[in-house]
């Protein structure tokens, strides 16, 4: 079984290079993969006429992507070779000179192999395809993922010699290579073969380009050095153009009169010839102006000949339907998601692609064709699609700033926080009003992406912000300098906490704010930077912060236990009458000023070591005054209630009468409540009395 494997696979192997020198393609290397080996192997499924298998990919039978994919298993994703390539741009707006890119309207690709001539599987009625690459309806065209396509000098493709210049071959020119000057006809075709050497040393690496203008973000390329294109078995024979001199028109001879003519009819002539010589001169002077005429008419035609040259054939489009209501991606097609996808990028759409053509897609695409100058239909044919992806489409941005809010139904201010939170730019809540904080986010984005950094969401920077290739915040989790919202307060309450910060949180990175980041930053060994960084906050709010070297130095702004306890003692001393609240407010500065004053200190409002220790010595002072006049009152209030009582004992009641019934019920009450106190009073006395002798031994 395995010797007959072998055999069919050495069978197969002979066929196709006996097929190969027959034809007179280029022999291209299995492990090349170059675009001139992809064209070479579609042109051979071409003329070998394969057959149209839906999802094969192997030699005589192949689909659309089944064509790419046979030859060296090229093309990346086989259901969206699109998506998998590097660079890619639209028909419409020309197909460049480069053999072997793919071609791709939706549901279907096929290759381009130059002069304006395409080749792919079509049905399985049609089979294989050779045709005119801008009669069909294909939308883009792409570098197919996994092909090298040439920079840089000399390719041959089916006997024919092609020339490489900055990753295009060169048409309707000429050039002078080595000494030889090489002219190119307008399929790219030189006139003369240059030697077999020159098609070795082919540049296959790859040119950077620009994506599509709507794009920003410029593309980078992998280099691929390694291949090149073998030279042909057969080298092809060209004829040499026929150059035929050029045939001169002699002038006119004019006719001679005779000399006895002459002679006779000299003295005649003699009088005139002052006359003759004025007429010839004006002959002359008309002969010249003719001349410059006919120049100036030879000179338009040319011209006009220049401008037919350039003038590019007009060919119908072909309408075709490309998605309509009720369609749905599946495995095989994402047509619906490719158009949602764009009119989300251009504002039409305010949630992402679904996949499913329902009624909102619908709408979305009515509105794009009005704008757009096409039949409102909600159905995306093939005009409607190229436009959709092409450069000049219209977007359905209107310009936001501080104060828009979204009105009943039209949600675009809350699209754009939302936006703005996947790319990490924004923290805050969606709430479909544009507030600073909003502002704030726009302006960092602005700000990465050196545009104008506004804070205002114009058509353009919507377009960026919606874009797929827009890039996420690269300090996401960071507070920079000029944000707001709620990373920034809570930074903000932690380096008050951490006496970094005084005064109250105001919500915005300010410079008071950027100062005491960077005394933070400073403290805890980092580079002082306009920003503090995810790493940064999360150490900020732990509890290995460190705190401010002035921890201990009390000023406006700050708040704590440590305040509410200086608020105490200064309203001990009769420096304060306000409340405990424990912040430091201008109400604590204008008594810290006062008692500084009064001690004779620096007046700064602010409490430093002296400061603080003054007052806690002046707090103990007033604290031991109170204390020894507590006792003198409390003795003095006791000497009085004894003396009361003892006055009382001789003190005649009078007889009860029902008129003096009322009095006499206080006056028991009053000597009881008198007893009462003057007890309290004695044993208070005495414990007092006893603490003094203890004190003494």
């Amino acid at each position: 079984m395995k010797i007959v494997k072998k055999g069919i696979v050495i069978f197969l192997s002979l066929t196709i290079a006996l097929l190969t020198t027959i034809t007179g393609l280029s022999s291209v290397s299995a492990e090349s993969s170059s675009n001139i080996g992809l064209c070479a192997h579609c042109y051979r499924a071409y003329w070998e006429g394969w057959s149209y298998v839906w999802g094969a990919a192997s030699y005589g039978a192949v689909d659309c992507s089944g064509l790419i994919w046979s030859y060296n298993g090229v093309g990346g994703i086989r259901t969206d070779m699109l998506a998998a390539s590097d660079e890619w741009g639209y028909v419409y707006n020309g197909i460049p000179n480069i053999h072997g890119l793919g071609l791709h309207h939706p549901g279907h690709v096929g290759v381009y192999v130059g002069s304006g001539m395409a080749i792919d599987a079509q049905s399985p009625s049609l089979g294989i395809g050779y045709h005119n690459a801008y009669s069909a309806s294909w939308v883009e065209w792409f570098k197919i993922a996994g092909v090298s396509y040439p920079y840089q000098g000399w390719v041959l493709l089916n006997g024919e010699s092609f020339y490489y210049e900055n990753g295009q071959y060169l048409s309707d020119t000429s050039r002078t290579l080595d000494g030889i000057t090489y002219t190119f006809n307008s399929a790219g075709v030189s006139d003369i073969a240059p030697p077999s050497s020159a098609y070795e040393t082919t540049d296959y690496s790859a040119p950077v380009q620009e994506q599509p203008s709507y794009y920003y973000e410029e593309p980078v390329y992998e280099n691929n050095n390694n291949y090149y294109v073998e030279e042909s078995s057969e080298e092809p024979v060209y004829e040499e153009p026929s150059r035929e001199p050029e045939v001169v028109q002699q002038p006119s001879v004019v006719e001679e009169t005779s000399v006895a003519e002459v002679s006779k009819e000299e003295s005649k002539e003699e009088s005139k010839e002052e006359s003759k010589k004025e007429e010839s001169k004006k002959e002359e002077s008309k002969k010249e102006e003719s001349k410059k005429e006919e120049s100036k008419e030879e000179s338009k035609k040319e011209e006009s000949k220049e401008e037919s040259k350039k003038e590019e054939p007009v060919v119908e489009e072909v309408i075709e339907l490309i998605a309509e209501y009720g369609y749905k991606d599946n495995d095989e097609s994402k047509t619906v998601s490719s158009v949602q996808t764009r009119l989300y990028e251009l504002g039409y759409l305010y949630e992402k692609a679904s996949g499913s053509y329902d009624n909102q897609t619908v709408n979305a695409v009515m509105l794009f064709q009005a704008k757009n100058d096409l039949e409102s239909t909600g159905t995306v044919d093939s005009r409607t699609y190229r436009i959709l992806k092409s450069n000049d489409a219209q977007s359905n941005f209107s310009i936001l700033s501080n104060g828009t809010f979204d009105e009943t139904g039209e949600v675009p201010v809350k699209a754009l926080q939302t936006r703005l939170t996947e790319l990490e730019y924004y923290y805050d809540d969606i709430t479909g009003f544009y507030s600073e904080l909003t502002a704030s986010a726009v302006r960092q984005f602005q700000k990465d992406n050196k545009i104008k950094s506004t804070g205002i969401a114009d058509v353009d920077t919507q377009l960026r912000i919606f874009s797929s290739k827009a890039k996420k915040n690269p300090n996401a989790g960071s507070a920079v300098y000029g944000a707001s919202g709620t990373i920034v307060t809570k930074m903000q309450k932690r380096l008050i906490e951490l006496r970094y910060l005084s005064g109250i949180v105001s919500e915005k990175f300010d410079d008071a704010t950027l100062e005491a980041v960077n005394a933070f930053q400073k403290a805890a060994g980092f580079e002082e930077s306009d920003m503090m960084t995810a790493e940064q906050l999360e150490l900020l709010y732990s509890e290995k912060a460190i705190k401010s070297p002035d921890f201990d130095v009390l000023k406006y702004g700050y708040a704590g236990d440590d305040v509410a306890q200086l608020q105490s003692r200064l309203a001990a001393l009769n420096y304060y009458d306000g409340k405990t609240s424990g912040v430091y407010s201008n109400t604590v500065v204008a008594a810290v000023e006062k008692f500084q004053n009064d001690n004779n200190i620096d007046v700064t409002g602010t409490v430093d070591e002296q400061t603080l220790d003054l007052i806690k010595t002046e707090t103990q002072r007033e604290n031991a005054h109170i204390g020894e006049t507590l006792v003198l009152k409390t003795a003095a209030i006791s000497d009085e209630a004894l003396a009361g009582i003892a006055d009382s004992k001789s003190i005649e009641l009078p007889v009860e009468s029902p008129e003096n019934n009322s009095a006499l019920k206080d006056t028991f009450t009053l000597g009881f409540v008198l007893i009462a106190a003057s007890a309290l009073v004695l044993v208070f006395t005495k414990r007092l009395k006893r603490n003094a002798k203890i004190t003494k031994i």
